[in-house]
C-alpha cells in the first residue's frame, strides 16, 4: 500500500485516534488481531434510539489508562462507555439526530483529547474527552451527516485542522483551537460523504477527497480548498472515497460508490476513471481494501443495495466473489483477523436484519454469525479492554428483549497478547523490500523509488508517531524511532504496494 492508507488499530496518519473507517484514508483496515471464533457478547448498552449509523471510535479519551468506546445515536447523544465493561462515563446532548462517526484527537495541541462529531441540529461539537462537556461548537447552515477528519493540513505541527461536510452545500475546514473557518468549499448539492485525506499526487502536500449528492467526487487542496479536479458519476455520491494504490503501479487511486449502482476506481492525482464495476443496487456503502488472499494483489470489498458484499480485483475491477446477506449493505464493513488464523475477515453491516456476518475475505465464505438485533451498523473492531486481542463494537436499530442496542462482542475464552498480522520480532524481508529493526534505528530498503509511509503503533493500535511520508527514493534508509512513548510498538512500512511490519522497543532508559 502507498500513501495515507493503514492503521494498525485505530490510528490515522495525521491524528492520533480514530476518525471515519480508523484512518484518514477511509480503508477500513485493521492489522491487530483478534480471537473470536465463537462469539459472545462481553457487554450491551442501551441508548433511547438507532445507535452506530456509522463507525464508534476507541481510545483512552480521558487519559485514565484504559481504553473508552464513543458512540453516537439517535437520541442526540454521544455515549462514552468504558471499553471493559460498557458502563456510562459520560454523555454529550446535542438537540437532534447523530449520524456521524465520532473524530478523536488532540485538536489543538493542549495534550487533551477531544472528540469531533457533527449532528442534524446544524452543529459541529468539540467535545472534550475527559468529562463530555463542550469545548467549542460551529453552526454550518443544515445537516451534518458527514464524519469529521482531523489532520494537520498545514504541515505546522501544531493544532491540526477539522475537515467536514453539510448539507447546505460546503464543504468547510475548521481551525481546531477555535473552530475558525479556514476555507469552505462549495459544492451543488448537500455533502453527505466523509472526506479522506492523502497526498494523492506525491507533492507532499496533502488533499481532500469528498462525495456529494450533486454526482460529483471531488479532490481539494488541503491548503486552501481549491478544487484539483471532479469527477461526475450517475448518481448521488454518499459513499466515502477509499485511498489506495488498487493496482500496484506505485500511484494511488480513490475507490467509490454511487446511487447509480457503480464502483468507481479513480486515478486519484487526476480523478480520470480506471475501472467502474455495475451492482444490482445502489452503493451508499463505503470500500475496505487490502490483500485478503495473499497474492501480492490487493482487492476491494464493498456492499450495495441489492443485498450482496462484492469483492473485486483492484487491478481491473472484476469480480473475485459475492456473498449474499439478507438485506440491504448499506454501510461501511471493516477488514480484520478476526480470529487470528492470518487470515481477513470481513464484518458486515446490513438492513433491517439481526445477523453480524463474519466472513472469510478470501473466498465469501461465512465464518461464524450472531443474531444481534435489527439493523446492524457499522462493525469496528479494536482493542477495547487492553488484553491485547481486537473486540468488535456494532451498534442496532430494533429491540431486544431488553432495549439494549450498542454491542461488544468478545471470544468467550479470555485471550491475550494476540498481535499483529505480519509482525516479526525485528523485521521483514521479501521482494527486495527490507525493513529492519536494530536497536532504536530501523532501517529501510526499497528496489526503486515508491511512496513510503513508516509509523509507529503502540501495542493498543494507537498511532505514536509518523516517521517518514513520503517519495523515498530507492537504496538503503535508516530512521531514529524517537518518541517519549516507552514500551514496545509495531513499525508499519508501507510502500510498492504492500505493508510490512516490525517489533521495537521505544523510549528513555533503554
Amino acid at each position: 500500500m502507498t500513501g495515507y492508507i493503514i492503521t494498525i488499530c485505530v490510528g490515522a496518519v495525521y491524528g492520533n485516534w480514530p476518525m471515519w473507517g480508523g484512518d484518514l484514508a477511509n480503508q477500513s483496515v485493521q492489522l491487530m488481531k483478534g480471537a473470536i471464533t465463537t462469539p459472545v457478547v462481553k457487554w450491551r448498552f442501551p441508548t433511547q434510539d438507532w445507535v452506530e449509523w456509522q463507525f464508534s471510535g476507541i481510545a483512552d479519551v480521558d487519559g485514565d489508562g484504559h481504553r473508552e468506546v464513543i458512540i453516537a445515536s439517535y437520541d442526540g447523544k454521544v455515549y462514552c462507555l468504558r471499553g471493559s465493561s460498557g458502563t456510562q462515563k459520560w454523555v454529550f446532548q446535542a438537540s437532534n439526530i447523530i449520524f456521524a462517526s465520532p473524530a478523536i484527537a488532540d485538536v489543538d495541541g493542549d495534550g487533551a483529547i477531544e472528540i469531533i462529531i457533527g449532528s442534524r441540529d446544524h452543529w459541529v461539537y468539540c467535545i472534550r474527552g475527559s468529562n463530555g462537556s463542550l469545548k467549542w461548537g460551529f453552526e454550518t447552515g443544515d445537516y451534518v451527516e458527514s464524519s469529521a477528519s482531523v489532520a494537520d493540513l498545514d504541515g505546522d505541527g501544531l493544532a491540526r485542522e477539522i475537515v467536514v461536510g453539510s448539507y447546505d452545500r460546503r464543504v468547510y475546514c475548521l481551525r481546531g483551537t477555535d473552530a475558525s473557518v479556514i476555507w469552505s468549499f462549495t459544492t451543488g448539492d448537500a455533502v453527505r460523504s466523509s472526506p479522506a485525506i492523502a497526498d494523492v499526487d506525491g507533492d507532499g502536500r496533502p488533499e481532500v477527497l469528498i462525495g456529494s449528492d450533486d454526482r460529483k467526487v471531488y479532490c481539494l487542496r488541503g491548503s486552501n480548498g481549491t478544487q484539483k479536479w471532479a469527477f461526475t458519476t450517475g448518481g448521488y455520491v454518499v459513499s466515502s472515497p477509499a485511498i489506495a494504490d488498487v493496482d500496484g503501479d506505485g500511484q494511488l487511486e480513490a475507490v467509490v460508490g454511487s446511487y447509480d449502482g457503480k464502483v468507481y476506481c479513480l486515478r486519484a492525482s487526476d480523478g480520470t476513471q480506471k475501472w467502474v464495476f455495475p451492482t444490482g443496487g445502489m452503493v451508499q456503502s463505503s470500500a475496505a481494501i487490502v490483500d485478503v488472499d495473499g497474492d501480492g494483489r490487493k482487492e476491494v470489498i464493498i456492499g450495495s443495495h441489492d443485498a450482496k458484499v462484492y469483492c473485486l480485483n483492484g487491478s481491473n475491477g472484476t469480480q473475485k466473489w459475492a456473498f449474499t446477506t439478507g438485506s440491504n449493505v448499506h454501510l461501511p464493513g471493516s477488514l480484520a483477523d478476526v480470529d487470528g488464523d492470518g487470515r481477513w475477515e470481513y464484518l458486515v453491516s446490513q438492513y433491517t436484519t439481526s445477523t453480524l456476518y463474519c466472513i472469510n475475505a478470501e473466498n465469501g465464505s461465512v465464518a461464524w454469525q450472531i443474531s444481534l438485533a435489527q439493523d446492524v451498523h457499522s462493525p469496528f473492531t479494536g482493542d477495547i479492554d487492553g488484553d491485547g486481542c481486537i473486540e468488535i463494537i456494532v451498534g442496532t436499530l430494533g429491540m431486544d428483549g431488553g432495549g439494549n442496542r450498542v454491542f461488544a462482542i468478545d471470544d468467550p475464552y479470555g485471550a491475550t497478547g494476540c498481535g499483529a498480522i505480519g509482525a516479526e520480532e525485528n523485521g521483514y524481508l521479501a521482494e527486495d523490500v527490507e525493513l529492519r529493526v536494530l536497536g532504536r534505528n530501523i532501517n529501510v530498503v526499497i528496489p526503486t523509488q515508491a511512496h513510503a509511509s513508516l509509523r509507529l503503533y503502540d501495542a493498543q493500535g494507537s498511532l505514536v508517531r509518523t516517521l517518514y511520508e513520503g517519495v523515498l527514493p530507492s537504496g538503503r534508509h535508516s530512521f531514529a524511532a524517537s518518541t517519549p512513548y516507552r514500551g514496545i510498538c509495531i513499525v508499519v512500512l508501507t510502500c510498492l504496494g504492500k505493508t510490512f511490519t516490525a517489533k521495537i522497543i521505544t523510549g528513555a532508559g533503554r
